[in-house]
């Protein structure tokens, strides 16, 4: 089974968990695991180096990383780029309203700007089914 690693903000975590359990049921549909870090483990403050290990861990073994970067969050850009650094495809959402990323978008193989997480899931289908033929 392919996994997607998840990356997306701790401290905004409860704004975008519609959207990422909208995701989390794509990937489910798709034959695919979705590693949302944020949600699967817990690290306190005196355990950075542990949950970097695990990130990066997490980050290798994945087929693809799947950004939300609706808020600009240090450890998500961290996350893209390792992942870039790899050579996985990286996967960028992004709120309609929220400001484009250059950084990201330069290294994002698809992106994807939706308006609400239905419109994210249908959005989503479609990417893995287009990253699907091209990782073929």
């Amino acid at each position: 089974m392919k996994t997607a690693f998840i990356s997306r903000s701790y401290e905004y975590r409860e704004q975008y968990d519609a959207a990422i359990a909208h995701v989390v049921v794509v990937l489910r549909r798709m034959n695919m695991e979705g590693i949302d870090f944020v949600r699967r483990y817990s690290f306190g403050e005196g355990q950075a180096r542990e949950m970097m290990a695990a990130t990066l861990q997490s980050i290798r073994q994945a087929d693809v990383l799947i950004a939300e970067v609706s808020e600009k969050v240090i450890g998500v850009g961290i996350e893209i780029g390792y992942a870039a650094a790899l050579g996985k495809p990286i996967m960028y959402l992004r709120k309609a309203d929220a400001p484009f990323s250059t950084t990201v978008g330069g290294l994002a193989t698809i992106a994807i700007v939706y308006d609400n997480p239905q419109d994210l899931a249908d959005k989503l289908i479609e990417a893995l089914h287009s990253l699907d033929k091209e990782t073929k």
